[in-house]
């Protein structure tokens, strides 16, 4: 297998256009556990729109993502990918996404016969519930409709391993603050204000499968990068929050740290209990990625993972 991974390195990196290369290794214990490593690359221009393919010591995985313009849903971005597992199974997953007006569509669809934790058990603790049943088939809907700059209305549906839909709204505010006058300022002069940051609240419902509830949310972002979150699920058959914390460039030019926790006991078909660190800063002309993540699942049982990831860019070019 390692002759498998270093053929596979030198002939990406020989590929004119790659636009980067990615290797990762990690440890994980608890469900799927045990070592693994990957190597592959993303962002090949290919075929008019862009692939992505890796080679890990649990599947061979390659994804294709194009972006048109199609009247009269103007820009339409479109992606498929697919996961073979070593030990069995087959991944695959579709996902469009286009805008008519001021209407925002996406809809999503995995069809499979293995869990993503075996193809990479990292997605068992990811911040979006994964579904980690061993085989099945799932879809998500969503529209976004803007009645003015700053309300949306949002409607969703999942449908699957648990099925449900939500329905809600989203509103944001700019928060100002007065600039001081300066010395050349005249008598009378009206003092000017700056967008210290923007508030976003989310309220709404969630009903289905096991599941019944109101939803409340609020985020908060300056223009450093900032962003904090926090949801809520509560109803007479589900409780739930979940929160997240993305520090943005604060460490300096090309960093980022996000720390994250989930608790959604409600959920039947992906793990309830999630939490993880996620890091990344520039390394020798490309950059290190560090996750350390982990939980219960819904069975009772608890994991961990720790992953340390490196991406070396190649090269630019003007394909879309």
């Amino acid at each position: 297998m390692t002759r498998g991974w270093m053929a596979l390195a030198l002939t990406l990196a020989g590929t004119a256009g790659a636009t980067a290369l990615d290797f990762g290794v990690s440890y994980n214990g608890g469900p799927q556990g045990g070592g693994w490593a990957r190597v592959g690359v993303s962002d090949l221009p290919a075929l008019g729109g862009r692939v992505a393919a890796g080679l890990s010591t649990r599947a061979a995985e390659v994804g294709y993502g194009r972006s048109l313009a199609v009247p009269p849903l103007g820009a339409v971005t479109a992606r498929a990918d697919v996961a073979v597992a070593f030990s069995g199974g087959v991944r695959a997953s579709t996902r469009l996404g286009g805008s008519v007006g001021p209407v925002a569509l996406n809809l999503a669809a995995t069809g499979f016969t293995t869990s993503a934790g075996r193809i990479d058990p990292v997605a068992l603790w990811n911040f979006a519930a994964t579904d980690s049943r061993e085989r099945g088939f799932n879809a998500d809907i969503g529209a976004r409709y803007r009645i003015n700059r700053n309300l949306i209305a949002v409607v969703g549906g999942e449908f699957g391993g648990q099925n449900m839909a939500t329905v809600g709204v989203e509103g944001r505010r700019e928060l100002t603050r007065t600039v001081p006058l300066d010395a050349d300022a005249q008598p009378g002069d009206e003092p000017e204000t700056e967008v210290v940051g923007t508030l976003t609240w989310r309220a709404g419902v969630r009903a289905g499968q096991d599941v019944l509830g109101a939803t409340g949310g609020v985020s908060y972002a300056t223009d450093s990068g900032i962003n904090l979150g926090l949801d809520t699920l509560l109803g007479p058959k589900a409780f739930g929050v979940t929160g997240s914390v993305d520090m943005g460039e604060l460490l300096g030019p090309g960093n980022s740290v996000q720390l994250y926790a989930a608790y959604e006991p409600w959920r039947t078909s992906s793990t309830p209990l999630r939490a993880g660190l996620t890091a990344s800063r520039p390394l020798g002309g490309g950059e290190v990625g560090l996750n350390v993540s982990g939980g219960r699942t819904s069975d009772g049982q608890t994991g961990y993972s720790a992953r340390l990831t490196y991406t070396l860019p190649l090269g630019t070019d003007s394909q879309p």
